[in-house]
């Protein structure tokens, strides 16, 4: 539908840059103390040692043993270990993050990710970044906002990626750059497909044995967030868009353009209340590989659609909103939680039209992990249209 097109793309763009009255008057709020789960341990433990900012101490650690994801129906277990650091003056220069995400099911489920965004001195350049490699099994249903649960069936791949981009401050809080995209299938095998031929045989590009697709991106970006791990307040909004040329060796010739805008406005001057919005629209053109296609938890940070299984929607375009309410239980910032919901359209295979919605909702609490990094636990419960999902992990969804 061009009205839900439109809708969505107008929620996206009208979320403009602008500091709330509450976000003005809490840079004079008094302070409290806060505390974290750090402290609580070190203190339960009668361990001393000396508190250090996180300006002067330049990198702060946090880690868990074990977070959760989903893909192929399977729960994959994940190790996060996230680092923050500051890389210039403190008051001048974004916090910066890298994380580290080895993960297993124990059974067909394999691999090692690490995701960067790296904020060099007074902000003069923006590099995020992203590295995985994998054996994954997947869950694939067709095209389409309204493909059903007897559709399902598994695909086995391998997966090596390859994402950078360097985006160089132009003015203020204004970015432009360059990116390199490059995304490898391999060993690609169908199991328990309801038909013959499949859906996914069925499309026809990026279907074989493997897929091979290398692009280059153009970048804008605008970004007046502090600490992107947990933002208080702040806009952040970016347009990449990839084109995957001959000479680059491509099987396929395809473009693709992702919108994403995210606003994080304080409600409260004195205690943590700050409602998050994010919009996003996702379109691929021309003979995009199946894997490359845009869908549920594939966009870049892998984050949308809390409630439902990655990959479980998919096609050539996407809409995406998600609102989400976060607020503190204690005034030592220890104990937290929130509430959130988010609804999820893709483009249907024959009319390419957005004739169906999916929404999810959920809540979810928060530990503050690490103060110094501003690092929350977050252990959430999403429910989706015959779907649930448990997630645990580090740093907030978006």
């Amino acid at each position: 539908m061009a009205q839900l097109r439109g809708l969505f793309i107008l929620l996206i763009f009208l979320i403009q840059p602008r500091v709330s009255l509450a976000q003005v008057r809490a840079s004079t709020a008094p302070k409290i103390k806060q505390t974290d789960l750090i402290e609580v341990i070190v203190k339960a433990l009668h361990i001393t040692f000396k508190e250090k900012p996180l300006g002067k101490k330049r990198v702060s650690f946090s880690f868990i043993p074990v977070s959760t994801t989903s893909s192929g129906g399977n729960k994959i277990f994940v190790s996060s270990i996230n680092a923050a650091f500051i890389l210039g003056p403190e008051d001048s220069t974004n916090v910066s993050s890298i994380y580290f995400l080895p993960y297993t099911d124990f059974s067909e489920n394999i691999g090692f990710g690490t995701k960067v965004n790296l904020w060099t001195a007074l902000n003069t350049w923006n590099i995020p970044g992203e590295f995985r490699i994998s054996n994954l099994v997947q869950y694939t249903y067709g095209l389409g906002s309204h493909t059903q649960e007897k559709d399902q069936f598994k695909l086995k791949y391998n997966n090596v990626r390859m994402y950078f981009t360097a985006n160089h401050k132009v003015i203020n809080h204004f970015f432009a750059g360059l990116g390199f995209n490059y995304d490898r299938y391999y060993k690609v095998r169908v199991d328990n497909a309801p038909t013959i031929p499949n859906d996914f045989e069925k499309y026809g590009v990026g279907t074989g044995n493997t897929s091979n697709s290398t692009g280059v991106t153009f970048n804008l970006l605008f970004d007046n967030r502090k600490n992107s791990i947990n933002p208080s307040y702040g806009l952040y909004s970016t347009v990449i868009f990839r084109v995957n040329p001959s000479w680059l060796t491509n099987d396929n010739q395809w473009t693709s353009l992702y919108l994403d805008t995210r606003k994080y406005i304080s409600l409260n001057p004195h205690k943590r209340k700050i409602l998050a919005l994010w919009g996003s629209y996702w379109g691929s053109y021309g003979d995009v590989p199946y894997f490359n296609l845009p869908g549920t938890e594939l966009e870049p940070g892998m984050r949308s659609g809390r409630g439902y299984a990655q990959a479980r929607y998919r096609g050539k375009q996407m809409l995406y909103f998600e609102s989400e309410y976060r607020f503190d239980i204690t005034e030592n910032g220890l104990l937290g939680a929130v509430v959130f919901a988010n609804i999820q359209s893709l483009s249907e295979p024959t009319s390419n039209n957005f004739s169906y919605i999916n929404p999810a909702a959920g809540f979810g609490a928060r530990i503050k992990f690490n103060k110094q990094s501003n690092t929350n636990l977050t252990l959430d419960a999403g429910f989706g249209k015959n779907s649930f999902g448990f997630y645990i992990g580090l740093g907030e969804f978006f």
